[in-house]
């Protein structure tokens, strides 16, 4: 049985392993040679993997692993599939815990699928690496990505509420005195909104930071390709990821993290790891992995700190003003459009049925063609009325919910 933790410390891996079938670029060569590294080069304590979604590939992650770690578990709950999340462990687990985001994109971007998998935070509660530390509590997510900087399409509100809801529930766990360390693809650059809220309301700090000090987005741009991973802490959009070298060298950025609870840990190294490349295959992922080492603290009441009053009431602001944008603009947009269509395909389908009628006794082959279409519109419309309906109102309460959310700590704060 292999040993975990060397003494005080765990140290942790995070991965985003692109394992989107018939999309992924050798999915199966990549996730395979990964797994293969990992046995013969055991170093992690702690393993958190995003886009493990087909059953295959976790079935050879922990064949080829189960030596090393014996402590396994793949979150299931989705739509389609699963949300992709999974870890492997030295360490004993104690129990576990699937939180979906209710807030989550839209299935009308079908081709887009993160309403479809379900997107979460797992959660993974670990025994103490030795007697009076802090019990761990291990969050593993990733969120909704963004497919443009600005506009729509790049999520913002879908992953701020997803940001506001993962520091919820790290604030549960802290409070109920586990070390918290939020792992994954989170989606945010440093600096952003949800970045910020998890910072400020889950009392987390960046480890990364926490080793080489802030980040300088302006700074990180100016590097090289090598300085941005080593220095900068870049893991996706490098042009030295094979998957990735069509990208501008001032697109690298960080979106893989381990935010932590400093009352109960301290980070003590913070890397980049899994750059180097598979011989005739090319790198890993289209992500770069992301390592880190804490020391467990012993066991503490003290609660994360959090920023000063007017900047957490500002952030609140922030964060209610973009929700309530959404909700006037796009969600309302969405829900009309889609009921327009559910009304438009009705009425076109019952006008093809009077058609019919008529054709059919002109040309009945002909009646067969309408009737084919007319179904085909009104399969189409009805969809459309349910996404609109059901969908949409959904959407509509879940936001709301994190508004009245908000607004109920901004309450407390402001009369603390």
């Amino acid at each position: 049985m292999p040993t975990h933790a060397q003494g005080d410390s765990i140290k942790l891996l995070t991965f985003n392993l692109w394992g989107l079938k018939y999309v992924s670029k050798q999915r199966r060569e990549r996730i395979v040679a990964f797994a293969r590294k990992l046995r013969s080069q055991p170093d992690y304590d702690v393993v958190a993997l995003q886009e493990i979604w087909t059953d295959e590939d976790w079935k050879s992650i922990v064949d080829l692993c189960q030596e090393v770690y014996p402590y396994t578990r793949r979150y299931s709950s989705g739509i389609l599939t699963g949300p992709g999340l999974a870890i492997l462990s030295k360490v004993p687990i104690r129990r576990t815990f699937l939180y979906r985001f209710p807030v989550n994109g839209t299935p009308t971007a079908f081709y887009r699928g993160d309403w479809y998998v379900g997107k979460s935070v797992a959660v993974t509660l670990l025994e103490p690496p030795y007697e009076g530390a802090s019990p761990v509590a291990l969050l593993n997510s990733h969120m909704h990505a963004p497919y443009a900087l600005t506009g729509s399409s790049a999520y913002a509100c879908v992953r701020a509420c997803q940001a506001w809801d993962i520091a919820s529930v790290a604030q549960t766990y802290s409070e109920a005195g586990y070390a918290v360390i939020l792992v994954g693809d989170l989606n945010s650059r440093p600096g952003s909104l949800p970045y910020r809220i998890m910072q400020s309301e889950a009392g987390l700090t960046d480890s990364w930071e926490e080793i080489h000090g802030p980040t300088d987005s302006d700074k990180l741009r100016q590097m090289s390709p090598e300085d941005q991973i080593k220095l900068g802490g870049a893991t996706c959009d490098s042009t030295l990821n094979t998957w990735r070298a069509d990208r501008g060298p001032d697109e690298a950025c960080r979106l893989d993290y381990a935010l932590i609870d400093n009352t109960r840990l301290r980070a003590l190294d913070a890397s980049v790891q899994f750059t180097e490349k598979i011989p005739g295959i090319g790198s890993y992922s289209d992500h770069f992995a992301y390592s880190a080492t804490f020391e467990v603290l012993a066991t503490s009441n003290m609660l994360p700190s959090r920023p000063p009053k007017s900047e957490r009431l500002q952030l609140y602001q922030e964060l209610t003003d973009l929700v309530a944008e959404y909700l006037a603009s796009r969600n309302s947009w969405q829900s009309r459009l889609l009921l327009w269509h559910f009304w438009v395909s009705a009425f076109v389908f019952i006008a093809f049925l009077a058609v019919i009628v008529v054709v059919s006794f002109l040309a009945p082959w002909a009646s067969i063609l309408f009737l084919f279409f007319g179904g085909l519109v009104l399969a189409t419309g009805l969809l459309s009325g349910q996404i609109g309906f059901l969908f949409c109102r959904s959407e509509r309460r879940a936001m709301t919910e994190i508004i009245l959310q908000v607004a109920d700590a901004a309450r407390l704060l402001q009369d603390s």
